[in-house]
């Protein structure tokens, strides 16, 4: 039973496309009635016991370092209550919250609310709903695009050192957000000294692209699905 509602789960959640007898075939396999719709949630507390709440069917998948949970949509319809009602369960660790999507889009919901997990980093608390978050749709709906935005942008940086490289691009990231120095140099936890000679080398690197807004949103896109953890409030 187990193994058959992995392999339903990683069907659902695949980036191929099956045939509904094929779904159908593995959730009669698994028990599990495919629902109309379906929500996402995502922790990376793996030791937590999860307690639905009546009337909820889940499947979940563990990895090493997340949980993962696709919630059915209910009798009563979708909502996000029975997915929420999921949070309590991970004992603090933040949870994400994926959109109520049709069961196709399975995926999609899951994507996305990873994505806001990576971001969130490991000193979020709580709930947290995906559609709170929208630039992660855009990265989660379709990967490959944003991994092809990712290295066409970001190709002048490839002739660094990978420490370099990640030094650079997490600055970059976080004067996309704060645009100045000394809130970039809090964010990042160094002098703001460093944070000029950084900017000084990725505008030698990029050169115009910088001062263009069109550019400079499609390089915070491409700098996002690279995954870097959220950048704190820079204090006041």
């Amino acid at each position: 039973m187990c193994a058959a509602r992995q392999r339903l789960f990683a069907a659902l959640t695949s980036e191929e496309t099956f045939q509904r007898c094929d779904l159908e075939h593995l959730a009669a396999a698994a028990r599990w009635p495919l629902p109309q719709s379906v929500q996402a949630v995502v922790s990376r507390d793996i030791r937590a016991s999860i307690h639905v709440p009546n009337g909820c069917r889940v499947l979940r998948q563990v990895s090493m370092d997340r949980v993962r949970v696709l919630v059915a949509e209910s009798e009563s319809g979708p909502g996000r209550n029975a997915a929420t009602a999921l949070g309590p369960a991970f004992c603090g660790s933040p949870a994400v919250v994926g959109p109520n999507v049709p069961l196709a889009l399975a995926g999609m919901s899951l994507r996305w609310a990873e994505h806001v997990l990576t971001e969130l980093g490991r000193t979020a608390q709580g709930v947290h709903h995906a559609v709170d978050h929208p630039a992660g749709w855009i990265l989660a709906h379709n990967r490959k695009v944003a991994e092809s935005l990712a290295a066409a942008l970001l190709e002048p940086l490839d002739a660094c050192t990978p420490l370099r490289r990640e030094q650079l691009e997490a600055t970059l990231l976080a004067w996309l957000q704060w645009r100045a120095a000394p809130e970039v140099a809090r964010a990042l936890n160094v002098h703001p000294q460093t944070v000029r000679y950084r900017m000084r080398r990725l505008h030698a690197l990029l050169g115009q692209a910088l001062s263009d807004p069109d550019t400079c949103l499609a390089l915070e896109l491409a700098l996002r699905s690279r995954c870097f953890p959220q950048l704190p409030h820079a204090p006041r």
